[in-house]
């Protein structure tokens, strides 16, 4: 995929560690897998552990990170305060990142992600780049504005201290743009892999695919999971290798255009699915919640994941997790091998299972 020519025509292309130049090329590879070719870890017996303390009111929250080995941070929004912060060792908690307009403020969060120790913030109507460092002990923060992106992103990841990937909402045949610190766009990233799912004359756009994306550790790899697709995106670092994993279940979902009388156009996936939830990325592979079931009353428009399904960077499924219980979203403490769960049930807060497998026998299949 190429840039377009007004932007080509005001880009700078740098020579970077993980870039060759302007224009990556890139090469497919399509595997499909089910869902007996995990295997097993079943918590279903398993009785987790509550880590939120009682008087922790949560409420609806979701994009959960584990920003070190005790802070814990996800999404929800209470009094303008956008973030809750749970220390998981001492059970102290807070909140932060007001709702506004602010130098140190944003509106709205299209996703959180890690980055050397401190909590990046992409915001969503504003596209402000954040930094946020963290007192584990008093849970005080430090935030820190890194930049404005010039146009609506879906969601947004950091390549780099200067480089950022971002998927844009709106623009047609775009999947990914690199941009540099400054917002100065040097490369588009990846394909529309899901071209015959969309009726003949609608431009594909990243709007049209939520999603989710990660980066491994060691900036070596980058996953993407559509949240209603029955498929994920694999990237090698430099942009040289995709694997587009198919599965675990076969749909003939297609995006269809409706024009209302007002003019307004809408774009909507028929019939509608959930399939993916979470995502969670170390060295050696990365794991994403299962749905996976096809929507066909309300009620299953709200439900929410039961399972996790691992996979090395290579695509190849090791392991699946079954909790017996919808979880609303997860991380994973690799280094601890505990994962983090929010639940509603009975009420809303933060549990955690400890994994009985070592972190050498997660990877094995």
């Amino acid at each position: 995929m190429k840039i377009s020519s007004e932007i080509f025509a005001s880009v700078l292309c740098v020579s970077m560690l993980f870039l060759s130049g302007c224009g990556t090329t890139q090469t497919d590879e399509v595997k499909s897998y089910d869902l007996n070719s995990f295997d097993v870890i079943d918590f279903s017996a398993t009785e987790p552990e509550r880590v939120s303390p009682q008087d922790m009111i949560i409420g609806n929250a979701y994009d959960m990170c584990m920003v070190s080995d005790s802070i814990l941070a996800f999404q929800s929004i209470r009094s303008k305060m956008q973030l809750w912060l749970l220390n998981v060792n001492s059970g102290e908690f807070a909140q932060c990142l007001y709702y506004g307009n602010g130098p140190k403020e944003c509106l709205g969060i299209t996703n959180i992600w890690k980055n050397n120790g401190s909590l990046f913030v992409a915001g969503f109507q504003d596209h402000k780049i954040l930094k946020i460092d963290i007192n584990p002990d008093s849970l005080t923060t430090d935030i820190e504005y890194i930049t404005e992106l010039s146009e609506y992103l879906l969601k947004v990841i950091q390549l780099s201290d200067s480089t950022l990937l971002y998927a844009p909402i709106s623009s047609p045949d775009v999947r990914y743009l690199i941009a540099r610190k400054d917002g100065i766009v040097t490369d588009t990233v990846g394909e529309f892999y899901l071209r015959d799912r969309v009726d003949d004359g609608i431009m594909l756009q990243n709007s049209m695919f939520q999603m989710q994306i990660a980066l491994s550790p060691d900036k070596l790899h980058m996953v993407s999971s559509n949240l209603s697709w029955p498929m994920i995106e694999i990237y090698t670092v430099p942009f040289d290798r995709t694997i587009i994993l198919n599965g675990p279940v076969n749909t003939y979902s297609k995006i269809k255009e409706k024009v209302y009388d007002t003019g307004v156009i809408t774009h909507t996936q028929v019939p509608g699915l959930n399939m993916f939830r979470g995502l969670a990325t170390c060295n050696d592979g990365f794991a994403l919640g299962l749905i996976g079931i096809e929507l066909k009353t309300d009620e299953d428009y709200g439900k929410d994941p039961e399972s996790i399904l691992l996979f090395d960077w290579d695509g190849n499924p090791t392991k699946k997790i079954d909790f017996g219980r919808e979880i609303v979203d997860f991380t994973i403490d690799f280094k601890s091998m505990t994962i983090y769960a929010l639940v509603n049930d009975p009420e809303p807060m933060v549990v955690k299972y400890t994994l009985p497998v070592s972190y050498g026998e997660l990877w094995e299949n």
